[in-house]
């Protein structure tokens, strides 16, 4: 070989080498924490801020939390140890590594249920955790200097002990504030102990915005309490006053209670279904008036603003959301029937009157006179062959019980033009709908379909409960017969019909499900294949 023949393909393959190394593309995969398991806490994952929140147990050592597994996308290797204890007062950052880096955020939130009460008492307590500091009211007329503190928990239950113990706590100057040494996991704390006169003579106590009822106590003398005193409350804004029910004397505090009331009523299934009655009970986010009467005479008003309500994660449809994705087996929140064969049945898009950014948008298709429904909801997907699954359900933390499913919405719906196996008939008004439930269940519901009958399906409005999930708390249903008018999305809202009224607050246990979709028997492949839903701005009205 000559000199200028090797020089020749010395460079040749030096060019091909350069070549090989800046042209091969590596493949964008979206890699996510899809489940993280450990001891004391339960998780919530938000895919499109990635973020895992931990929401440790009251008797977890936030300090040294037990991590066992982290659950991620398949092929991703993970920055952190595992089994490992992590001190979360701090957030952990993980990096997911495959063809790109994704950071993931792991965050440690608890609640510790905090309670200090001492005899004639107004009201709650103010509890201050961060500064450590401890609040009770009582009347202008108490003598600061022999209080008897009835009740002190300021730390987890069962594992904290207290120097003075409450025992000692019987007879207290409070002139000047106490102090108080709480110990627990081996570590000791000093909070501070105020109580403090109050002018006031309303105050509200204790409040549960699941079951709408709050506690009310108001300084009522013995002669103001013979002369027929009372407390009585309203929605700010309404008219009529309402009688709080079954007060309760003694030492000179009058307490009664904010209760509902629900009106029943029986749905197209013959199932007794409830409803509240909007001005009688406690609301998340509304305000009210209360105020203390002796005999007809006004005395004193007090206003007062309950908590605000629960936000449904992804609701306002922005960001980079499973559901806008082809693989919904490991969706956190929301999913979609998109696959490698129909990639458009939920896609992000802009719709006059949105909220934010984008909105959702579910397009119907069909393929050799098989329907595919446009769909979206909280759960996970899964295809095997021609048959796709759809696991209904999302775990949620209700702090509040809502009344309603609010969102906006614009539908393009159509005649049937496709019928498999449903019960509408071709050239017949299809219907798109959506529903929400919030059931009370052990595990997903799975929902399949593809060229065959579909299997699992389930009507909310027509059983109290599912074989081998559990029971249906609530459900609202809304069917959209017909297009919208005009060109911009309009609000819709959906009542919720308990069957359930009595069952105390979730805690994290209950689920979350809404489904939307351009037919609603889609499953059945029976509907019309034009058919386009717009959806956004998904949010609990209370």
């Amino acid at each position: 070989m000559s000199k200028l023949l090797r020089i020749l393909t010395v460079s040749l393959l030096f060019g091909l080498q350069a070549c090989i190394h800046n042209d091969i593309p590596y493949p964008v995969v979206e890699l996510q924490i899809t489940e993280v398991e450990g001891q004391g806490f339960t998780t919530a994952i938000d895919a499109a801020q990635r973020t895992v929140t931990l929401n440790l147990d009251e008797s977890t050592d936030i300090r040294n939390v037990r991590i066992d597994r982290i659950a991620a996308t398949e092929g991703a290797t993970l920055s952190c140890e595992v089994p490992a204890t992590y001190d979360m007062r701090s957030p952990l950052y993980v990096t997911l590594s495959l063809y790109q880096n994704y950071v993931w955020m792991i965050q440690a939130q608890q609640v510790i249920d905090r309670r200090f009460q001492v005899a004639g008492q107004i009201g709650a307590a103010e509890i201050d955790a961060k500064n450590r500091i401890a609040k009770a009211y009582v009347s202008a007329q108490t003598d600061l200097e022999h209080i008897q503190v009835t009740e002190l928990k300021l730390g987890p239950a069962e594992i904290t002990s207290y120097t003075p113990t409450l025992e000692e706590f019987a007879d207290t100057d409070f002139r000047s504030p106490r102090t108080v040494s709480v110990t627990c996991f081996g570590r000791s704390e000093q909070w501070w102990l105020f109580v403090e006169q109050s002018e006031s003579k309303i105050a509200v106590g204790s409040s549960d915005l699941w079951r709408n009822t709050a506690s009310v106590t108001a300084i009522v003398s013995e002669e103001e309490h013979a002369s027929g005193a009372r407390l009585q409350y309203r929605m700010k804004g309404s008219e009529a006053w309402i009688d709080m029910t079954t007060p309760a004397y003694e030492a000179g505090i009058l307490t009664a209670w904010i209760t509902p009331e629900w009106n029943a009523s029986t749905n197209p299934n013959s199932l007794t279904v409830y409803t509240p009655d909007p001005s009688k009970g406690l609301f998340a986010g509304a305000t009210y008036e209360i105020q203390l009467l002796i005999g007809d005479q006004q005395t004193q008003l007090f206003e007062y603003t309950a908590a605000a309500g629960d936000t449904i994660p992804g609701g306002d449809m922005e960001g980079e959301l499973s559901c806008f994705s082809t693989d919904n087996s490991a969706a956190t929140m929301w999913g979609s029937g998109n696959n490698t064969l129909k990639r458009g049945l939920c896609t992000a898009a802009t719709f006059a009157g949105m909220q934010g950014s984008q909105c959702a948008k579910l397009t119907a298709s069909q393929t050799l006179g098989i329907l595919a429904s446009g769909n979206l909801f909280t759960g996970t997907f899964r295809m095997v062959g021609t048959t796709g699954t759809v696991g209904f359900g999302q775990k949620f933390d209700y702090s509040a019980r809502p009344r309603s499913l609010r969102l906006k919405y614009h539908a393009q719906v159509g005649k049937v033009d496709i019928n498999k196996y449903g019960t509408l008939e071709k050239g017949e008004q299809d219907i798109s709908t959506v529903y929400v439930a919030i059931v009370d269940w052990s595990a997903r519901r799975d929902v399949s379909s593809g060229t065959s009958a579909p299997t699992g399906t389930w009507d909310p409005s027509a059983q109290t409960s599912l074989e081998g999930a559990g029971k249906i708390i609530a459900y609202g249903i809304m069917d959209i017969s017909e297009s919208t008018s005009g060109d911009t999305m309009v609000e819709g809202e959906i009542p919720l019909r308990y069957y359930d009224t009595t069952s105390a607050a979730p805690q994290s246990s209950y689920t979350l499900i809404i489904s939307c979709a351009t037919s609603k028997y889609g499953d059945f492949m029976d509907g019309c294949s034009t058919n386009v839903l717009y959806v956004d701005d998904f949010r609990w009205g209370y």
